[in-house]
């Protein structure tokens, strides 16, 4: 593993634990419905195409760690979109971590870690 390589891991790692900071157990909604696997699966697909973006932009150091994610907008616009789908078909997962199981495979969806994300401002192009 080169040295990029363990930055870029490290950052997913302290953005994953950052995302899920305050989603205890109890905040945990188990979801079963194929409707609803899809939801939170969008909702997922929509935050690793920001990720991907995001752990480029660290591993070429375009910008500082913190203000990466907001030289993606159209990747930030289709999370915030989402998120935004989402929560008026689920209000209830609010602040809440979404786990589901889809092909032998559990993912588990912070949305209150995406609403936090979504309320840092980016800063304004010169």
């Amino acid at each position: 593993m080169n040295k990029s390589t363990c930055i870029a891991f490290l950052y997913i790692c302290l953005v994953t634990s950052v995302i899920s900071y305050g989603a205890g157990p109890e905040q945990i909604v188990s979801i079963t419905r194929p409707a609803d696997i899809r939801d939170a699966s969008s909702m997922d697909q929509a935050i690793v195409r920001l990720s991907n973006r995001v752990m480029e932009c660290v591993q070429r150091k375009l910008a500082p760690d913190n203000e990466c994610f907001c030289l993606y907008p159209k990747e930030l616009s289709q999370v915030r979109e989402t998120y935004e789908g989402t929560i008026k078909h689920h209000p209830e997962w609010k602040n809440k971590m979404v786990s589901y199981t889809r092909d032998g495979r559990t993912f588990a969806v912070s949305i209150g870690g995406v609403s936090r994300q979504l309320d840092v401002k980016c800063k304004q192009s010169r």
